[in-house]
């Protein structure tokens, strides 16, 4: 027996939602999300610390990065039907609280464990990518569910903007925070102070979806498909080359940012200080950059040759990095230029192939791939690292890491070169123009 319900107004008796609550779906989502991107990298700066003093080797710096991967492709499979079944309000919120865990975790984990710091760093950090990936994915369909048709390039570019503020922050606080970097653990407590609000943000958002449901005629927030195994084939080809995109160009940027504090002070022979404000450079940019393309984007189209640009200015840095004697600001520069490029229309352009029906699919099958060749690479430059005694002492140690990136990076060009050729065939998707019809 159920309890009476009161009668709601028909959807047609509804008015839309206001410009303004559509903005703040975004804030407070892309609020969440700052928390969540310092969180993962606060990590980065505090590793030359773990190394001095608590011993830790690049294989091990390399396998944070993978217990993280290794939860987001657990739950990435089982997400999708939680998501499904609960809905991205309650999802962001519970995703959030977990992932605030993982944080404090990280922080406390190498004490819980004393004798093995690395793994019980590891266990926050596996706690967090359960928590991590999972709130991007519904955080990413509520903001195409809000914005499709509207100015969904530009909506994401904001959102990314103000995410990769947490980056930028966590890069630049080696100099912004000197006073917590005389221990390797007072930095990452801050982290968890900033994934507090990361919660609180979250929670905001799923208040804003209850009061969108009650007075404006949307659909519930339950977007996020799962994950059907059986249907993966039926995605188009499309669809796969901007995955392989995702994959290659996600998998050289993210570990590079890993190990690029001990790649610029080892290689380079400059301060923690100075990598720390040299790799800042890519969330900077890209989070100026972004909206800006965005805007763009919806303007004139040129989605697939955008990508192509993009992934072609990823092949360089890695090249002339470790080969040259080109000033490190010219590959940092390409570097955010890149990370600003593709992410503005990658994400979008999904919105364009994939029926909405099956957009949360779509996501955490991409954020899957992505996830598995992020944590190949990330142990493999560690493994790489460790066998060719990479270090201070042996700068040239990290010759075959930084090939192996650039490998990547052609072959994210590749992917990007075949999606551009058939979005000039006869059959496309609409991505070369400005306002491409949304996929049935």
């Amino acid at each position: 027996m159920t309890a009476p319900t009161a009668p709601q107004a028909p959807a047609a008796d509804l008015a839309p939602p206001s410009p303004f609550f559509r903005w703040s779906i975004l804030g407070a989502c892309s609020l969440a999300m700052f928390g969540c991107y310092y969180v993962f990298d606060a990590l980065a700066p505090v590793t030359p610390l773990l190394q001095k003093a608590l011993g830790f080797t690049d294989a091990q710096v390399g396998l944070l990065d993978t217990a993280y991967n290794l939860a987001a492709l657990l739950t990435l499979i089982a997400g999708g039907v939680l998501i499904d079944r609960l809905g991205t309000r309650r999802s962001a919120v519970i995703f959030a609280a977990i992932g605030a865990l993982g944080g404090l975790l990280i922080a406390v984990g190498p004490l819980v464990l004393p004798q093995a710091p690395a793994y019980g760093m590891m266990a926050g950090r596996f706690v967090l990518g359960v928590g991590s990936e999972l709130f991007i994915v519904a955080a990413t369909t509520v903001v195409g569910r809000w914005f499709k048709g509207k100015e969904l390039s530009f909506a994401m570019g904001l959102q990314l903007l103000i995410a990769r503020q947490g980056s930028y922050v966590a890069d630049k606080s080696p100099d912004w925070f000197q006073g917590l970097f005389g221990g390797w653990q007072t930095p990452l407590l801050l982290a968890a102070a900033l994934g507090g609000t990361w919660f609180v943000f979250a929670a905001l958002y799923a208040q804003l979806e209850s009061t969108a449901a009650k007075r404006y005629p949307v659909k519930a927030a339950g977007a996020t498909d799962k994950l059907v195994l059986g249907d993966l084939v039926r995605f188009p080809i499309a669809y796969w080359w901007v995955v392989g995109l995702c994959v290659a160009f996600y998998a050289t940027i993210f570990p590079f940012r890993t190990f690029a504090n001990l790649y610029l002070t080892q290689a380079h022979g400059i301060s923690d200080g100075e990598a720390g404000a040299l790799k800042s450079w890519l969330p900077l940019i890209s989070m100026i950059g972004m909206p800006i393309f965005g805007i763009i984007v919806d303007k004139v189209g040129r989605r697939s040759l955008i990508m192509a640009i993009g992934s072609a200015m990823l092949v360089p840095p890695f090249l002339l990095m470790p080969y040259t004697h080109v000033p490190l600001q010219v590959s940092m520069g390409l570097l955010g230029l890149a990370f600003a490029l593709v992410p503005a229309v990658l994400w979008p352009s999904v919105t364009y192939i994939v029926p909405e029906s099956r957009l949360g699919s779509a996501y955490a099958l991409m954020t899957f791939c992505q996830q598995l060749g992020w944590a190949g690479m990330s142990w493999g430059i560690g493994f790489l690292n460790d066998a060719s005694k990479a270090g201070e002492k042996n700068p040239a140690g990290w010759l075959p890491a930084m090939g192996m990136l650039a490998a990547l990076a052609c072959v994210g060009f590749v992917f990007s070169f075949l999606l551009w050729k058939a979005e000039r065939g006869a059959t496309n998707y609409g991505l070369e123009k400005p306002k491409p019809q949304a996929a049935a």
